[in-house]
């Protein structure tokens, strides 16, 4: 993170960055926006009580909605870049990254950090529109709008005994930490690898080794007689 020494002072510049894969990907805007709309609305339903009136129930709020609009410059010495020269990248390269991310089925990490706002949460791409002006020498314009993405899985409930008293009671799981990165499209195969091992390790469910032998256009024979360092194609994981 860039940082400047004014009077013996530390001052965190102002940055704005979208990154994909768990960060193996990632896009520092290189004009921050004028201003940056948080949308983050509450939820709450009303209902009629005989006797009592109306009732507000507080449920969960809704999910974060951010927007905002800049350009991305064609000239990496404007002097209004707020990244060095080192990460900037050319107007159609971020385009094409953007793009890519949000035909993606997998959410980005959106990070924010300025005088006054400081965050960074898991979002879906919503909707990019951009758009050339005139007189701008090669100058892409565009508006943005990011939509707060939460992971979710299935808990699974344990049984235990009490030692103290002998009854068996119920728990739930903690929730495992959110995995941000894109699952593989290949696998290299290994030393004592078989499908269904490949199938539950890759795809979680060694039941779909079936689908690694049709999607690679295996045969039996072929299935009994692995040889390690084969690149294996997989199905996207359900």
């Amino acid at each position: 993170m860039a940082e400047e020494k004014t009077n013996n002072k530390k001052v965190k510049h102002s940055f704005l960055q979208l990154s994909f894969n768990n960060g193996a990907e990632v896009l520092i805007f290189p004009v921050l926006p004028e201003e940056i709309l948080v949308k983050k609305k509450g939820k709450g339903q009303t209902y009629d009580i005989v006797g009592l009136g109306e009732v507000n129930v507080i449920k969960s709020r809704e999910l974060a909605e951010v927007s905002f609009e800049s350009f991305f410059p064609a000239d990496k010495n404007a002097p209004y870049l707020s990244v060095p020269i080192t990460q900037f990248n050319d107007p159609e390269t971020c385009v094409k990254k953007i793009n890519g991310w949000q035909e993606s089925i997998y959410p980005c990490r959106l990070l924010v950090q300025t005088e006054n706002l400081k965050f960074t949460i898991a979002v879906s791409i919503e909707s990019f529109e951009r758009w050339e002006a005139a007189g701008h020498g090669g100058d892409i314009y565009f508006s943005l709008t990011l939509k707060e993405y939460k992971f979710y899985s299935v808990r699974r409930l344990v049984t235990e005994e009490d030692e103290k008293t002998g009854k068996t009671k119920v728990k739930q799981e903690p929730a495992k930490r959110p995995d941000e990165r894109v699952p593989p499209d290949t696998y290299v195969l290994k030393q004592n690898d078989n499908l269904w091992k490949v199938a539950q390790l890759q795809l979680g469910d060694g039941s779909r080794w079936k689908e690694l032998m049709k999607l690679n256009n295996l045969t039996e024979a072929q299935v009994k007689k692995l040889q390690v360092g084969m690149v294996l194609k997989l199905p996207k994981r359900k």
